[in-house]
């Protein structure tokens, strides 16, 4: 499984990570600040051969896992990179 992950613009330490699994699905997931002002969430948008039915979206959000990638390296954080789980 792939990941990216970009630390947000409000809190110290919120980030949003977007997996990309070995069969195509797409999974965004929100960590929250440890401030304690959100709840941890995911989504998962599956490929069309796993029944997907946001097409649209899952591509939307594999756009926004390269534009994380060239986030991450314009402006390196303590939580950023590209991961393979």
């Amino acid at each position: 499984m792939k990941c990216v992950t970009r630390k947000e613009d409000m809190s110290p330490d919120g980030r949003l990570r977007v997996f990309l699994q070995a069969d195509g699905d797409v999974i965004l997931s929100i960590v929250p600040a440890s401030d304690g002002r959100c709840l941890n969430s995911s989504v998962e948008f599956c490929a069309l051969t796993g029944g997907g039915r946001s097409p649209h979206t899952r591509k939307a959000l594999l756009a926004l896992m390269d534009a994380i990638r060239k986030d991450n390296e314009a402006d390196p954080n303590e939580y950023s990179g590209n991961t393979v789980i």
